[in-house]
């Protein structure tokens, strides 16, 4: 089949179909540019011609940008965040958030006039105090792709695409944090816990919560005043706590440790 196209006004040719084709992979002639040959009605754009369907695609490829894939959990700009300090800078930004929402509850719990030595000893406390903090995890993680201690310690939470989770896949991912990684909050499943997590993100560079459901984390530089900071916060929020939970302490200790008074809050 021969081909007849308008170049700068002009009827040239005849070409066959492969010196066609690859004067469009070349970008030589475009898809505006108008063909014609044996058969057909009238003139048409090259780019409708279904001689050069794939011509077009390969020209399409060849000239896309280069996406850049998403990054590992453990890659920021940058040097790379060595695999121990990653660990670290997750485990004590878990647990800062973990004791400044636990003093927050329950001294709110307190000055409400709730009757916390008794919820204290009800084994369901816990747990609904663990999941009302899912659910604020969850949702800190998909507006703002981060939590108070995750923020203090340069960390992100992000899909794979690099945006925002959806409120479902951060609410997986904060229970499976609770459970496989927190243990629950039970004191033999919680070290277990740790220790095999600790174990798994360093093989696999990601945790088992984060590769299950193609979650990346971004480490940001940290400054040591963020240390500061991080230490300072804790110190004031954990103290304060101590202070307004002090009288329900003394009732608990009295009761659980009536033979050792030296363990009484001074």
């Amino acid at each position: 089949m021969r081909i007849w196209i308008i170049i700068d006004g002009e009827k040239t040719g005849p070409f066959d179909i492969a010196q066609v084709a690859r004067r469009i992979e070349s970008g030589e002639l475009s898809g505006a540019q108008h063909g014609w040959s044996e058969g057909m009605k009238e003139w048409q754009p090259l780019s409708s011609m279904p001689q050069f369907v794939d011509a077009f695609a390969i020209r399409k490829e060849s000239t896309a940008p280069v996406v850049k894939p998403p990054a590992a959990e453990h890659e920021i700009s940058g040097p790379p965040v060595p695999m121990t300090a990653m660990l670290l800078r997750r485990f004590f930004a878990r647990w800062f958030d973990m004791a400044i929402w636990s003093s927050l509850f329950m001294s709110v719990l307190m000055l409400c006039g709730a009757d916390l030595k008794k919820l204290l000893m009800n084994f369901g406390f816990n747990y609904s105090m663990m999941l009302v903090w899912i659910i604020l995890e969850a949702s800190m993680l998909h507006l703002w792709r981060t939590t108070p201690g995750k923020a203090l310690l340069g960390i992100r939470v992000l899909g794979a695409d690099g945006g925002n989770l959806s409120l479902g896949r951060s609410l997986l991912r904060s229970l499976r944090v609770y459970l496989m990684g927190m243990g629950m909050s039970h004191v033999i499943l919680m070290p277990l816990c740790h220790a095999f997590s600790w174990w798994f993100v360093g093989k696999h560079g990601a945790a088992l919560w984060d590769s299950a459901a193609v979650i990346r984390l971004e480490f940001r530089p940290l400054a040591p005043w963020r240390w500061i900071v991080y230490a300072v916060v804790l110190f004031l929020i954990v103290n304060a706590a101590g202070m307004i939970l002090e009288p329900v302490s003394r009732e608990l200790i009295k009761e659980l440790f009536p033979n050792n008074p030296e363990l009484l809050p001074k």
